[in-house]
């Protein structure tokens, strides 16, 4: 007699011979992936858009901000790319000074006429973008910024959110030599530049942001 071992054991050599030859196994499927393609985006300026320019300057020792922007802004970009850097690199702008807006009449005219006006041509303030370096999401961009008759290199960080465009930094009105415009417009703003000390300041540095949104067509 066949012991129990040999039976099991015949029985299922026995088995494996019937699923294989009937196909019985299992298959794995295995599926095969496709290849994912990236759009192609390219970027141009959106005159509809237009330029936000804004800034922020400070005043009594406390550094105090007061902010305000220029409503009007004229940019003219070149051709479009998949850089952003592309772009930039083509901005030309001018702003005019009598479009200072501070949400206050009577301060705005106080900075066209004893700030703007204490300077040598700055009707209009002029710039262009010498360089810019970085990719579609943060980066740098060097602008030539003419004041006080005095062209002077600018460096502003950029940062792109899909289609919004920001650049911010900051400038020193003494790089343009400019002190003279700042004491003229701390002279007749002497009792609100005071602080709790009684000292009357305006500061030189001003901050700047420049936001637009671009047209992005992806595809």
């Amino acid at each position: 007699m066949l012991n129990a071992s040999k039976i099991f054991l015949s029985a299922s050599i026995i088995s494996a011979l019937i699923l294989s030859s009937c196909g019985g196994s299992e298959k794995t499927e295995t599926t095969e992936e496709k290849p994912t393609t990236e759009e192609t985006c390219f970027y141009s300026y959106n005159q509809t858009s237009g330029a936000q320019v804004r800034w922020t300057a400070f005043k009594t020792t406390e550094k105090v901000p007061v902010g305000g922007q220029f409503n009007q802004a004229n940019v003219t970009v070149g051709e479009k790319s998949t850089k952003i850097t592309d772009v930039l690199k083509t901005v030309k702008f001018n702003i005019p000074t009598s479009s200072t807006n501070t949400a206050n009449e009577a301060r705005d005219e106080k900075i066209v006429t004893s700030f703007f006006g204490a300077m040598d041509a700055t009707d209009i303030i002029i710039g262009h973008v010498k360089d810019a370096t970085g990719d579609n999401k943060t980066g740098t961009c060097v602008f030539y910024l003419t004041l006080n008759n005095i062209e002077k290199e600018t460096t502003l960080n950029y940062t792109l959110e899909d289609a919004k465009l920001t650049l911010s930094g900051e400038i020193d009105l003494l790089d343009f030599n400019a002190e003279a415009a700042v004491e003229s417009l701390n002279k007749v703003c002497e009792a609100l530049h005071k602080g709790t000390d009684g000292v009357s300041k305006t500061w030189s540095v001003v901050e700047l942001e420049i936001e637009t949104t671009l047209n992005k067509d992806c595809h």
